[in-house]
């Protein structure tokens, strides 16, 4: 019988549900102002604030679980509470580089707005609370809005085979963004994208 290579036992990680942390260390990632300015319609407030200091939008922690026959990886992502301008803080939004690979995201804390749209222009958006579950079909590009008063964080299961692709989404942005009027969320149509 062949010995079992270390990388295929079963691993446990532990995930302290209030701070969104896990209790190892894996890779963290930080997206800050200076980063995701070009992706904020209102690019006067980006000025203003990008002035005063380049805050944290959003952080994003790693795990990747390379065995013998996968690449199975999970992350944990925390959107700080925010706005720019009357835009609500968000992630920088990805497609997958392989057009066939999926992904599930489990929001952990705080409430807001899973968009998704594919190259073809097709929108939707999916309503965040705690113990929301959304699978996310192959060739829609996402992205995740926190329109609370809290940090919203959740958890993303995917191959890391997957890759991402930014290119499109930096160039032309979703469709929609969503915005505070009167003190709730609305969508409007992306003033940065072409007609």
């Amino acid at each position: 019988m062949d010995k079992i290579p270390a990388s295929d036992f079963p691993i446990s990680l532990q995930l302290d549900l209030a701070t969104g942390l896990f209790e190892t260390g894996p890779a963290k990632i930080e997206r800050r102002l200076s980063v995701m300015a070009p992706l904020f319609y209102d690019q006067e407030a980006v000025a203003e604030i990008a002035k005063q200091e380049d805050r944290l939008i959003y952080d994003m922690f790693h795990y990747y679980f390379d065995t013998s026959l996968s690449d199975m990886s999970t992350a944990v992502s925390r959107i700080q509470a925010g706005k720019i301008g009357d835009e609500y803080f968000m992630t920088k939004g990805h497609f997958h580089a392989l057009n066939n690979q999926p992904e599930i995201y489990f929001c952990l804390r705080g409430e807001g707005y899973l968009l998704l749209e594919t190259r073809e222009g097709e929108f939707r958006a999916e309503r965040w609370t705690p113990g929301t579950v959304t699978h996310i079909p192959a060739q829609w590009a996402h992205r995740v809005v926190n329109t609370g008063e809290d940090t919203l964080f959740y958890i993303s299961a995917f191959h890391k085979s997957a890759g991402h692709e930014y290119e499109l989404i930096e160039q032309r942005g979703f469709s929609q963004v969503v915005i505070e009027r009167d003190g709730r969320p609305v969508f409007i149509p992306n003033p940065r994208r072409p007609e």
